[in-house]
């Protein structure tokens, strides 16, 4: 069955009216009448809506409303959880670092080298030594230091011993230099500057090295002055007592250096953390974060010239698993070899963040060196190890904490004004409506707060109108698991916004439209939310048939009576008479009537009235808008004999009907018990002849 709009209910009453039976008039009795029926039939608007109650529903007090209930689809949080990219670098520096032990250095210096007078070969044996002043020039190369080419040094202590060997005391009136062999006329260090050492014993003094840069190759030169012996002969072996000169290095801090290098005592560390969303004013402040998908790429750098070990930890990121940190092996080749870096991709599809209601991130990179062994390599105290980690598409499966406010497009709603669809189609004129309430009935599964920044929006695919509504702030807050939108003429001017669709023979919106965004967690508050989550629930979008109308034209087309063939015969004799239009209007509106009877093809018969519409005023209305009452008129239209005989070949009247109500377009309500009857019928005459007897 055809649905049946509200305003075509109004104008399927003006065209399918019922026929009752006129009394047969008193005729005189040189005349003989005939009564045609056409169309008459009275309906009331409640026995129309219970014929179609898909979109018309009656209240408790009668009035009639049409409504429409559509589910909405369900606006589901998806992929719209997400962390923003971030990148983050940190290095470290090598420090000062341990090189092996450099051992100890010495030199000898003979007795014949300090006495010139004294031969290089003389027996062991007791002898008078003579005093060699005012001192004798000695020099003499240390023994390289074994296992560095060159150190600088930011800290330690260079450690001399001067043993004397020989049974006399020994001066060093100018001190005794170590020079670099490579340039014995620039002195490093002086020592012992005037200092005495006696006969077979020994002296001991230390220099900072802070600041000294020093070859394994030294030499040492003094001025050498003695005594003597006093005149005393004893004992001297020039072969077996020397001067000697020794040197160690101590408590070492080294900056520099080219040498052999050990495995590290401390490891070579970055401990860093970084900060999600640090350019935002409200960032996810994470307590846990199940990762939908995202990427984080990790790599090292190693640019000092020894291979490490070691490993990478992201302490804040745990796997879905086992709950073990993420962790990644580490060996990096030394610096400016092709593989001194390591670089990885990991998928976090298998990993959480765990946090403190925080958006802190922390890591640590620890690595070893390697052993040089014998192979000498040049180190700086600057030579780093940097880490680079950046994080991408981060897209959010759940998380609690205080999450970010997020915007998320709600998935448009469009509700099918369908049950308008015969008023659209007649309708010609202007409507204006008084009360409309549309009804959104919300559900979420979120924790969180939602803000619905939602808009009703209207449109007619015929004319082309398109127009939107915001919803009132004051409605937006969704903070429980339901809340409920309403809009209507207390609340909004949506009556006003779909009114401004039907003025000026423009047609009531064919369809409506839920659209906008969600605003999720607007207080920036904690709790939890997932991507499955979402809003779901029911739009009710109702007119209540309470409106005005001016200029409304509603047309139809509906069979008439088959007259009998007796009747038929009777019609050819009739030459005159008259046709009856009676409207009794139950409706608070304005009729205009005319018709226009058709034959079997369609074919025009007879045009009621022959010009201007018969007008039915409307029924009485009472202050709340209802009609009270009914309105009668009854037009006659005079027939000729031509337009009589046409009444034999009508099978179908076409009725018009314009509406206005009262008091130019004031608004008129309807119940079902309103009613409307059109009865028209035809008296028809002629004269019967009476013979001369």
């Amino acid at each position: 069955m055809q649905r049946v709009t509200l305003i075509a209910v109004l104008f399927f009453i003006f065209f399918y009216g019922c026929f009752e039976k006129p009394s047969e008039p008193v005729m005189p009795t040189w005349d003989v009448d005939l009564t045609v029926p056409v169309f008459d039939r009275t309906f009331t608007l409640g026995e129309i809506v219970e014929k179609d109650t898909t979109y018309f529903k009656i209240a408790s007090n009668n009035q009639i409303y049409y409504s429409i209930t559509n589910e909405l689809e369900a606006t589901t949080v998806g992929d719209n959880l997400k962390i923003s990219d971030v990148s983050t670098s940190a290095q470290t520096k090598l420090g000062n670092f341990e090189i092996k032990d450099p051992g100890t250095i010495s030199a000898n210096i003979k007795a014949y080298e300090i006495f010139p007078t004294l031969s290089s070969n003389i027996p062991p044996g007791y002898y008078i030594i003579p005093s060699n002043s005012p001192g004798q020039n000695v020099s003499a190369n240390f023994t390289a230091f074994d296992n560095f080419q060159s150190v600088k040094f930011d800290g330690g202590v260079l450690r001399v011993t001067v043993t004397n060997e020989l049974p006399v005391p020994l001066i060093f009136p100018g001190g005794l230099k170590i020079y670099a062999q490579s340039n014995p006329l620039a002195p490093i260090f002086a020592l012992f500057d005037g200092d005495t050492v006696n006969a077979n014993s020994t002296k001991t003094a230390e220099v900072n090295l802070a600041g000294k840069t020093i070859p394994a190759e030294l030499g040492l030169t003094a001025t050498v002055l003695s005594p003597g012996s006093g005149g005393q002969a004893v004992y001297l072996d020039v072969n077996q007592m020397f001067l000697k000169v020794s040197a160690s290095l101590e408590n070492l801090s080294i900056a520099e250096a080219t040498a052999r290098i050990p495995t590290q005592t401390e490891p070579v560390v970055i401990d860093s953390s970084f900060v999600l969303e640090s350019n935002e004013s409200q960032p996810n402040l994470i307590n846990e974060v199940v990762f939908k998908s995202g990427r984080a790429r990790i790599k090292i750098i190693n640019n000092i010239d020894l291979g490490l070990n070691g490993s990478l930890i992201l302490y804040n990121f745990r796997k879905k698993s086992d709950n073990s940190p993420l962790q990644i092996s580490l060996n990096i080749g030394r610096k400016n070899s092709p593989n001194n870096f390591v670089e990885q991709n990991i998928n976090l599809t298998g990993y959480k963040f765990v946090g403190n209601l925080s958006n802190k991130i922390s890591y640590r990179v620890e690595v070893r060196t390697e052993d040089t062994g014998d192979e000498f390599r040049t180190i700086t105290k600057d030579d780093s190890l940097s880490a680079e980690i950046s994080l991408s598409d981060l897209v959010i499966e759940s998380i609690s904490g205080k999450v970010k406010p997020t915007e998320i497009n709600f998935e448009e709603q469009r509700i099918d004004l369908a049950g308008l669809k015969d008023y659209r189609e007649k309708f010609k004129g202007s409507l204006r409506l008084d009360d409309i309430r549309v009804e959104l009935n919300l559900f979420k599964t979120a924790q969180f707060t939602f803000d619905m920044n939602l808009k009703v929006k209207a449109k007619n695919a015929k004319t082309g109108k398109v127009d939107s509504l915001e919803i009132p702030l004051n409605q937006r807050r969704f903070s429980g698991t339901s809340h409920r939108i309403v809009l209507d003429k207390s609340n909004s001017n949506i009556v006003d916004f779909i009114n401004s669709f039907t003025s000026v023979d423009g047609e009531l919106p064919d369809s409506l439209f839920v659209t906008g965004f969600v605003s999720l967690n607007p207080n920036y508050e904690i709790g939890r939310v997932s991507s499955t989550d979402s809003v779901y629930g029911s739009i009710t979008v109702s007119f209540p048939a309470s409106f005005g109308i001016s200029n409304a034209e509603f047309k139809d087309t509906s069979e008439v009576e088959n007259l009998s063939d007796e009747t038929k015969k009777q019609i050819d004799k009739m030459n005159y008479g008259k046709l009856f239009v009676e409207v009794e209007n139950g409706l608070g509106v304005e009729l205009g009537f005319r018709a226009t009877l058709f034959g079997s093809v369609m074919d025009s018969l007879l045009s009621i009235p022959r010009t201007s519409d018969f007008l039915i005023t409307s029924a009485p209305v009472d202050n709340n808008g209802f009609s009270v009452g009914v309105s009668k008129s009854v037009n006659v239209i005079e027939l000729g004999r031509n337009e009589i005989q046409k009444f034999k070949d009508m099978r179908f009247i076409r009725s018009f009907i314009s509406l206005k109500t009262a008091e130019n377009g004031k608004v008129v309500k309807f119940k079902t018990t309103d009613s409307i009857k059109v009865k028209i019928y035809g008296r028809l005459n002629y004269k019967v002849e009476i013979s001369n007897k």
